[in-house]
């Protein structure tokens, strides 16, 4: 029984999350966790550009259209699937995988894994009334949007360098996810060999682990907390989808951060320190779940 299988993440809506939002948080700056300032994200003259989203948004597109490798945990009893998984690792290690061979992205689902669709006409439908309502367009706003559709994914971003880092990583947060003991599931990109100038990830990958409701921040922080256990000291950021479903990217109009969390290592503590950038004002915290 074959553990791979290719298939084309064209029609998988949560693709187009990390397509564009590697290419801006792979060059991330998380500030220390001392109220340093969170200025938006400025052009060359200090200005917000909010065509940026549109432009992303068209790189994300992009690279959702691009196939994939899967390994499915429902399609395997739990007694076979730790070796089939292994065979998967042997063949299938982001560092080995090239971009260039049409390959986008790597990726796994947990036993619990529930593919649920979204009305997407509704929900552009919904965010044009709002825009037009005069309403406070911030996180609470795309949040109850969000609810009103069970749009409710989220993930968290991890960023390694190719070969032997991200290796060892993804295959800790394969294994885990295999297990149901992570989250919904999780993605990693291959090895970028595009050429220079048209890499989307440099020498990076990027690992996306996806939680199933972003909204519920004790389990967001509890999937961060169990990801340190895991020994992953790297700079994480968190976003939920639904951001990326309505064109909301890193510069924007209203000024959302569409990263509501990002964490760093702090070694001292042996924690992450957490940004919380859901609210006007950000705050910081150490996350000791």
């Amino acid at each position: 029984m074959s553990s791979e299988q290719r298939y084309s993440s064209s029609s998988d809506d949560d693709d187009e999350v990390v397509g564009s939002l590697t290419s801006r948080f792979s060059s991330l700056s998380i500030p220390p966790s001392n109220g340093a300032s969170s200025r938006p994200n400025l052009d060359s003259r200090g200005r917000c550009d909010p065509e940026l989203s549109d432009r992303l948004r068209k790189d994300a597109w992009k690279a959702s259209a691009e196939d994939g490798l899967l390994f499915d945990s429902r399609d395997y009893p739990e007694e076979d699937r730790s070796k089939l998984l292994e065979s998967f690792f042997e063949t299938s290690a982001p560092s080995k995988v090239k971009r260039s061979e049409g390959i986008g992205w790597i990726r796994i689902l947990s036993p619990s894994f529930e593919d649920k669709e979204v009305d997407q006409e509704g929900l552009d439908s919904d965010w044009e009334k709002l825009q037009k309502s005069g309403k406070p367009i911030n996180f609470d706003a795309v949040t109850k949007l969000a609810k009103s559709y069970s749009c409710l994914v989220g993930i968290w971003l991890l960023f390694f360098d190719t070969g032997d880092p991200v290796d060892t990583a993804w295959k800790k947060i394969a294994t885990a996810t295999a297990k149901d003991e992570l989250g919904t599931h999780a993605k990693v990109t291959p090895y970028e060999d595009a050429g220079e100038g048209k890499t989307l990830h440099g020498t990076q990958h990027a690992i996306s682990v996806y939680t199933a409701d972003f909204s519920d921040k004790e389990d967001v922080m509890r999937l961060e907390g169990i990801l340190r256990g895991m020994g992953m000291k790297c700079r994480m950021a968190y976003k939920p989808s639904v951001y990326s479903k309505l064109g909301l990217y890193s510069q924007n109009k209203w000024r959302l951060r569409p990263g509501i969390y990002s964490s760093q290592w702090d070694a001292i503590k042996r924690v992450g320190s957490i940004r919380d950038s859901t609210k006007a004002r950000e705050t910081f915290f150490l996350n000791f779940q």
